[in-house]
């Protein structure tokens, strides 16, 4: 039985559930969504399909919502998610199922939510690494419990904001997709950055170039995941004014180059 993972991560929390899931799963292949053709479709021969990827806006990640658009699957796989989040999912599961529907006409038949620490520096500071310590090891225990559901093709409720509530989300949602793409306008570096260029490397989008000066310029097409702020070896890369002295989080066992590798170019062999 064959078993395709999809993922995105911005800081590793998704990365490293997709990665554990796909060694409990048999017959595994892992795909990074970042690494997806741009110029054609990719076939999805699987018999189980799983979706991880972080919540964004009570939703889900614009390139994932891009991504479906390119999927072309065979066949009536068993197609599930998993939306990490530090706190409440909100529509993620519901608007992944939507879209699924409505791009490739496919069902989801099971989605849950996986509590990881947060990394949404604008809003919060990081929690303490014994704080995330205890988070990660509970995530580690449900991600056990899911492979076994997952495995067994089990159709579950949706975890998801209901209706009618669902659609005031979805509406944050929507607006938070039109305006995410130049929200990068906010981002600065300070002049501590040493123009060590991490911040180009981690973006999964090559929404970062390094000027002439070695400054990082952003390139209107953010996905808001937060990489290049969280993996600054200097923590020179700020969101407005307020980020400046917020703790930062990613993954703990997430290098930037297992980050970056996302963006690597796969086959459909």
């Amino acid at each position: 039985m064959r078993t395709t993972v999809f993922y995105f991560s911005g800081t590793g929390n998704s990365l490293v559930a997709a990665r554990q899931l796909a060694e409990k799963l048999d017959s595994a292949r892992l795909i990074a969504l970042a690494s997806l053709p741009d110029d054609r479709q990719f076939i999805v021969d699987s018999d189980i399909v799983v979706f991880v990827f972080p919540v964004y806006a009570a939703g889900i990640p614009v390139i994932v919502k891009n991504s479906l658009a390119r999927l072309r699957f065979t066949g009536k796989p068993y197609i599930c998610a998993i939306a990490t989040c530090g706190g409440d999912a909100g529509a993620a599961i519901g608007i992944l199922a939507t879209e699924l529907q409505a791009k490739c006409s496919m069902q989801l038949a099971a989605g849950w939510k996986l509590l990881m620490p947060g990394n949404y520096t604008p809003l919060y500071g990081a929690f303490s690494d014994k704080v995330h310590e205890t988070i990660l090891n509970a995530a580690n225990e449900r991600i056990e419990l899911l492979s076994g559901l997952i495995a067994g093709r089990q159709t579950c409720r949706l975890e998801t904001t209901p209706a009618p509530f669902s659609w005031l989300v979805k509406f944050i949602w929507l607006g938070f997709a039109g305006w995410v793409g130049k929200s990068d306008r906010h981002f600065r570096a300070l002049r501590s950055c040493t123009g060590c260029g991490l911040c180009e490397k981690v973006c999964l989008v090559a929404n970062i170039r390094l000027n002439e000066k070695g400054r990082p310029v952003w390139q209107q097409h953010c996905q808001q995941c937060m990489a290049c702020l969280q993996y600054c070896p200097v923590e020179a890369i700020q969101f407005c004014w307020w980020t400046q002295g917020r703790r930062r989080y990613h993954h703990p066992q997430v290098t930037p180059s297992m980050l970056a590798s996302q963006k690597e170019a796969i086959s459909e062999a």
